[in-house]
């Protein structure tokens, strides 16, 4: 049983105002709305007992809150003016839905060089859900336009284990995973990559690559030993960042 997904974006840290993090972010669930129903409204987290969830279309509360938020952190850090704006978004307003099927949560943060979109629970997007995570990846790179992108998938075996790719079932510990889909900055088309389920190219980007066709279960040897091959491949062409320059292959 798939659990959730979650699609990891990279790119180099660097400090950003509240209002750009919040023209990305807008930008990014806009798109995200035309995939899916539950992706159409967006709240930001409280950071603050007592506090509401702040709707995203209401800028100037989310700009107010982002904005305290840098000067609290940058406090804590003695003052570090370096220190940027991020954004935490979920498709609920509410603790209750928080724990239900159909939860997405996006995090912005430039500052340290990552954004990932989280869905848990996949039931509610039903059939649609791999053209609907490939949807996200596409669009995510065209907006956040990342260095490197992977997908991590959690499910549970036959056994009641839990199972996650990142965690337990990737091939290379010194080198960045890539799991079901993902994205790398390099026109790579399919003779290159015949293990592959499907390549689409990005204008002007790279390209975004699925690994295996339908939901990828991290339960099933098979589908690990093609997400394997295909991993193998992008490391062949120097397509799979290195994590740790002491090891090699």
């Amino acid at each position: 049983m798939i659990i959730g997904a979650q699609i990891n974006l990279r790119t180099s840290a660097v400090s950003r105002t509240p209002e750009e993090v919040l023209i990305k972010a807008v930008d990014l669930t806009e798109r995200l709305a035309r995939l899916h129903p539950l992706m159409k409204r967006w709240y930001s987290l409280p950071s603050r007992r007592k506090e509401k969830c702040i709707a995203l279309e209401d800028s100037a509360a989310m700009l107010y809150s982002m904005e305290r938020d840098v000067e609290k952190m940058r406090r804590q850090l003695g003052g570090f003016e370096g220190f940027g704006a991020s954004l935490l978004l979920a498709n609920v307003d509410n603790d209750r839905d928080w724990r239900e099927p159909g939860l997405v949560v996006l995090n912005v943060s430039p500052g340290g060089g990552w954004t990932s979109l989280r869905i848990n629970g996949l039931e509610p997007f039903g059939e649609d859900i791999s053209s609907i995570m490939l949807g996200a990846m596409i669009e995510s790179v065209k907006v956040i336009q990342p260095d490197f992108a992977s997908t991590d998938v959690k499910g549970r075996s036959p056994e009641s284990e839990l199972i996650c790719y990142q965690m337990d079932r990737r091939l290379y510990q010194h080198r960045q995973f890539f799991g079901w889909m993902g994205f790398v900055p390099a026109q790579v088309d399919h003779a290159q990559l015949p293990d592959a389920h499907a390549v689409h190219p990005i204008d002007g980007l790279g390209t975004v690559i699925v690994s295996v066709p339908g939901v990828f279960d991290p339960c099933d040897d098979a589908q690990v030993e093609r997400v394997h091959r295909v991993e193998r491949d992008l490391a062949s062409r120097d397509l799979l960042p290195v994590t740790d320059p002491h090891f090699k292959g």
